[in-house]
């Protein structure tokens, strides 16, 4: 695993809105409890001013980390992080059931997103549910171009698992392509593109993967058309947005949806660090 490698995954764990809220809690009630101890002999005044000082940051710190994890959790905080990523990539228009693309594309591309292989674990479990219904959106396209190439890209565990779903979706074998070399979002563009070269193809993807994926695809000129899938948030118009009600109570699943948004956001501050992104306006 090379350096940066590992800077980006250290980086992406500190914005876990879990994670890092602990730490900061940890961190203060340690230095309240050092702060709080009885000196076994007389300080001098500096001193006794550090662990004034550390007693006080100690109680900033355990208010901070308790205040990021409240907002982290609730339904408001995580609907508008989530909701700015998903909106920037709307669904393929559909009539009739079928999406309306300009030119046929000759591959559907799914991108990976994880895996839970063990021996004798069922098929349809392999997934965990984000890149399950990245397949099953994927496959519903394939299925009205079945002419195009099915391609999973991701490490061999992920597009091993992915393919062993959409065959037991209905997708022949012999349509499906397994790029293996991937380890993050980044690499999926670079891979894939000695497989697909200039031909045009359906990116398929969560919507809130979506912003930063596209951004990668057309960094490198890749001939693609958005195909977002597993909206977490839906809105289909301002009056919606405002219908939702503001519920202020505390919820794991708002931890989920905070935690994907801020992995994405994450993602593309660190990709436009490495000038991975495609800036010109789309």
């Amino acid at each position: 695993m090379d350096f940066w490698f590992s800077i980006k995954k250290f980086f992406s764990a500190c914005l876990n809105p879990i994670g890092f809220p602990i730490f900061l809690l940890a961190i203060g009630l340690l230095l309240i409890f050092l702060a709080s101890r009885a000196p076994r002999r007389t300080l001098s005044s500096r001193l006794s001013r550090l662990r004034e000082l550390s007693g006080d940051c100690g109680l900033f710190l355990s208010f901070l980390g308790m205040i990021v994890l409240f907002l982290s959790s609730v339904y408001p905080v995580a609907s508008r992080l989530t909701r700015s990523l998903e909106q920037a990539y709307q669904p393929l228009e559909e009539r009739n059931g079928r999406p309306q693309i300009s030119v046929n594309p000759e591959f559907v591309v799914v991108l990976a997103g994880g895996q839970r292989n063990s021996p004798g674990r069922p098929v349809l479990s392999r997934l965990a549910l984000v890149p399950l219904a990245r397949v099953v959106g994927g496959v519903d396209l394939w299925k009205n171009f079945p002419d195009s190439m099915l391609v999973f890209t991701g490490n061999p565990a992920e597009t091993d698992a992915m393919r062993a779903v959409a065959v037991r979706l209905g997708v022949p074998s012999d349509r499906i392509i397994e790029e293996t070399k991937s380890r993050c979002t980044a690499d999926h563009p670079v891979k894939l593109k000695a497989i697909i070269g200039d031909a045009p193809f359906l990116l398929v993807t969560s919507a809130v993967h979506m912003p930063r994926s596209a951004s990668l695809f057309r960094h490198l000129g890749l001939n693609f058309t958005p195909a977002p899938v597993d909206f977490a948030i839906w809105t289909a118009s301002e009056k919606d947005q405002s219908d939702v009600s503001f519920d202020s109570s505390p919820k794991s699943s708002n931890l989920v949806l905070t935690n994907a948004a801020l992995h994405e956001y994450g993602g593309l501050l660190w990709s436009w660090l490495h000038g991975e992104l495609d800036t010109s306006s789309r």
